[in-house]
């Protein structure tokens, strides 16, 4: 049962401001442009698993929802509550009628509920900008979002760049998938990111998904890479809560070496080379002059010369790591509409293998093969300078092709204005 809290009347019109149950909410969510992993119940599973406390909220115009939002709260200042309307409102900004009333009727809400202050981050996207991150000339523009808020009462937290450690990204790299197929992709990436791909296959780097009992590969990679790159290491909880609040649509991948299978197409290629290279010599005792052939037969002896190294390369390997060698993992979140690429680890050691974008292809092909229309590839700082902290990582995901996304940004809503501009000068000091 839902609880009325205020109506708007207006000619024939009614809104109701009013707590929605988790279906209603959901249902409303799942036909809405604005729908996100990050605000879906299984988000808001994850929030109480880590101990934040949950509801929804929104309008009803004659019994039919048309606005909506989860809302999570922590304690703050011991006497208040800090809200968060996680990739919230769910809602059309073009209405500003709208967007006041259930303004005014939230803060009022939040109010009784001793609510300090509010941050929205709508995911919405600001201006369309391309795979350079540079705007696109008449692309869109949602900059009505960032007027309306403000025009509403919201302080907007300024277009960021960097990642902040209290905001959820707000810069990212996507590809969409409608129409393509895996001929289209591979020809569409930058080539040293389609030859690493190649790569992979020709060195049999396999992939397979992680359950969650086998965390601690990733955990252990993830240790490593930390070391290495310099960056602050999460708790094991961090992952595993994520792993239990979203279930199934939480994918934690391995590349690996099978050193066993490696060495069996090594054998077939021997195998298939040693023919060629008879049905050469054959014609060479015919044709001994034959510039064709003795080219070819160059090529088939450094091809055999290769095959051998590799063998002796792989029992080297077997000796020091073992017959099967973890090299890189990622972890995704599957959706409705995309695969998310969130965490991702190596070993230093195995960097030649490019385990990475064998992960990277073998999830653009799932994700192709289950229909999803968005592969992506999340996080970037929003700074595209050569000299920037994260060049190397946008220039891997720009590999894949795609466009870079900005978010509208942050929002905060003030509750009890004098105590949220302590609690502001105390945070600042």
């Amino acid at each position: 049962m839902h609880t009325d809290y205020d109506r708007f009347e207006k000619e024939d019109e009614i809104l109701e401001f009013t707590t929605l149950t988790p279906q209603e909410y959901e249902a409303f969510r799942n036909q809405h442009p604005y729908r996100d992993f990050m605000n879906s119940l299984k988000a808001m599973d994850l929030k109480k698993i880590n101990h934040w406390d949950v509801e929804y909220v929104g309008v009803k115009e004659q019994d039919k929802v048309i606005c909506a939002t989860p809302l999570t709260s922590i304690p703050v200042m011991k006497l208040y509550r800090f809200y968060y309307a996680q990739r919230g409102f769910l809602m059309d900004y073009h209405n500003v009628e709208l967007l006041r009333f259930f303004t005014k009727e939230l803060a009022a809400y939040l109010k009784k509920k001793k609510g300090l202050y509010l941050v929205v981050d709508p995911n919405v996207l600001y201006k369309e900008r391309d795979i350079d991150g540079e705007l696109v000339e008449n692309g869109f523009d949602h900059s009505y979002v960032v007027d309306n808020m403000i025009a509403s009462g919201y302080e907007h937290q300024g277009f960021t760049k960097d990642f902040q450690v209290i905001s959820e990204i707000r810069w990212m790299f996507a590809l969409y998938l409608d129409g393509k197929d895996e001929n289209t992709l591979l020809k569409e990436m930058h080539q040293q990111t389609r030859w690493s791909v190649n790569k992979t296959l020709k060195q049999g780097i396999q992939v397979r998904e992680l359950s969650i009992d086998e965390l601690d590969i990733f955990l252990d990679m993830m240790h490593h890479t930390s070391q290495r790159c310099e960056f602050a290491e999460r708790e094991p909880e961090f992952y595993r809560n994520q792993m239990i609040a979203y279930g199934e649509d939480a994918k934690l991948l391995l590349a690996y070496l099978d050193l066993n299978d490696f060495r069996r197409k090594l054998d077939l290629e021997k195998q298939e080379l040693e023919i060629e290279h008879a049905e050469i010599l054959a014609k060479l005792e015919e044709l001994p002059n034959s510039k064709k052939f003795i080219k070819k037969k160059r090529v088939v002896d450094e091809a055999l010369a290769l095959n051998e190294k590799k063998y002796k390369d792989a029992d080297t390997l077997e000796q020091e790591h073992g017959a099967c060698i973890p090299m890189a993992t990622s972890f995704f979140i599957q959706s409705q509409d995309e695969l998310v690429y969130l965490y991702s680890a190596a070993y230093d050691t195995f960097k030649k293998y490019n385990a990475p974008y064998a992960i990277q292809w073998h999830m653009l092909q799932y994700a192709l093969k289950h229909g999803i229309c968005k592969y992506n590839f999340y996080g970037l700082s929003g700074d595209f300078d050569k000299n920037a902290q994260d060049y190397g990582v946008y220039e891997f995901k720009k590999g894949f092709h795609g466009v870079v996304e900005e978010l509208v940004g942050d929002f905060i809503l003030p509750i009890q204005k004098g105590p949220y501009a302590l609690y502001k000068k105390l945070k600042n000091k």
